[in-house]
Parts: C-alpha cells; sequence; structure tokens
C-alpha cells in the first residue's frame, strides 16, 4: 500500500475562488469519509494553474 491517504492536503492559493472551492468540496468529501475524493480534490488543487512571478509561463516568450 502507497499510504497515498496520508499525503498532505494541496494548499489553496490566496484570493482564489476555485480553490476555495476545491477546498470546500474536499472538506464535505472528508466529511462523509470518501478519501477516494478527497485525493481527486487534491490533486485537483495541486494541478490549479496559478501565475506567480517567477514563474516561466508567467515570464512570456524569451
Amino acid at each position: 500500500m502507497t499510504g497515498r491517504s496520508a499525503d498532505p492536503d494541496a494548499a489553496p492559493a490566496v484570493d482564489c475562488g476555485v480553490c476555495a472551492a476545491l477546498c470546500r468540496q474536499r472538506e464535505e468529501a472528508r466529511a462523509a469519509g470518501n478519501v477516494r475524493v478527497v485525493r481527486d480534490w487534491n490533486d485537483e488543487l495541486r494541478n490549479h494553474p496559478h501565475r506567480r512571478s517567477g514563474d516561466w509561463k508567467a515570464a512570456g516568450p524569451a
């Protein structure tokens, strides 16, 4: 067993409505005891794109 359910929760970006909604859905799944869906929402949060000043995507073409 990989212990994936013990992974820490993905952190939401500050002031992001999408991240806030994903966190609410993750907590609803957790309250219902649905570990698989909690993992799915954590994956969504980790993959949700945000532009940061140091990101290569934010810098644009060279």
